[in-house]
């Protein structure tokens, strides 16, 4: 996507592939969550994953991406805007990435609780506050939110109870995905905000161009353009390239005992996604130069024809 300095579509607007995505994590999960029993206390979706890496890495990558995507998608069309819910969302897929790439054991352990519990909390307030904000404007709103607060403290009984399962995992992941299909798919949930009036923000291209330069791995210059999708992309693909290049020495390498030439495979994906995160900066910086060169010519011809 070209970078103008104008404000993009974003694809997360796309009913399709928001319910492609979830259709494709609800199956993958069900299906990869349950090659061993599920009730089993060692059989988390953690310790299936670090079994089957690529298995875990393709459950993150379709879970946090169906999350994200379609939660963003109701927040466009519900005309939803709470910091606190759009904090959460965008905080939430690093949060899955730093669980499915760092150990669950050593020194690593606590990280990766903290990711694993960030990425569960943090997509279950973006979607709860969004709840909670329609509460009274609306019967079904009422009815989910009570709903979703009793789910999670059965939940929370059960863990402090019985102790940790697969499928104290699985189920508030399997319900909210359905719930996420039905919220974007029907009617059930009526628009009830008025759009706000759109606010246009004019950028410095100056400035962004020099963000794309020095920070653009980071997504630097799209934060600055207000373009939070593609900054939490690009921000993200650098994050993901990075775990996947010390992979060998924090995550499933460890587990796994990656050497030799295993080992510099996954070194050999990191540095290639990091550097795409290169090339993706510093088309972006290419773009605002030309896009500023284009305003000038613009702005001289305008004018000379005043004159």
């Amino acid at each position: 996507m070209k970078n103008d300095g104008t404000k993009q579509t974003s694809l997360l607007e796309s009913k399709a592939l928001c319910v492609s995505l979830l259709l494709m994590a609800l199956v993958f999960n069900v299906i990869f969550g349950c090659l061993r029993n599920p009730l089993g206390e060692d059989n988390t979706i953690s310790w299936i994953g670090y079994d089957h890496p690529f298995g875990f890495i393709v459950w993150g990558t379709l879970t946090a991406a169906a999350f994200y995507v379609s939660i963003s998608r109701i927040y466009r069309r519900y005309n939803y805007s709470g910091k606190l819910g759009t904090a959460a969302l965008h905080i939430a897929p690093f949060m899955a990435a730093t669980f499915v790439f760092i150990n669950d054991w050593g020194w690593e352990h606590v990280i990766h609780w903290i990711g694993a519990i960030g990425f569960i909390a943090l997509n279950g307030a973006a979607l709860l506050l969004f709840f909670l904000h329609n509460f009274k404007k609306h019967i079904s709103y009422k009815i989910t939110t009570f709903a979703v607060a009793a789910m999670l403290l059965a939940m929370l009984v059960i863990l402090l109870t019985i102790g940790k399962s697969g499928l104290l995992e699985l189920v508030p992941i399997w319900i909210s995905m359905i719930l996420l299909i039905l919220i974007n798919t029907t009617d059930i949930y009526p628009v009830v905000n008025e759009p706000a009036p759109a606010k246009l923000e004019v950028k410095d291209l100056k400035k962004a161009e020099k963000l794309a330069w020095g920070l653009g791995i980071f997504g630097a210059h799209e934060f600055y353009q207000n373009n939070y999708p593609q900054a939490i992309g690009h921000f993200l693909t650098t994050y993901i390239g990075v775990l996947i290049f010390l992979e060998r020495f924090i995550g499933m390498g460890v587990h796994n005992n990656l050497s030799g030439e295993y080992a510099w495979t996954y070194i050999a994906t990191g540095l290639a996604i990091v550097l795409g995160s290169v090339a993706w900066a510093f088309c972006d910086a290419s773009d605002l130069r030309r896009a500023q060169k284009t305003n000038r010519v613009t702005k001289e011809k305008k004018e000379t024809t005043a004159l």
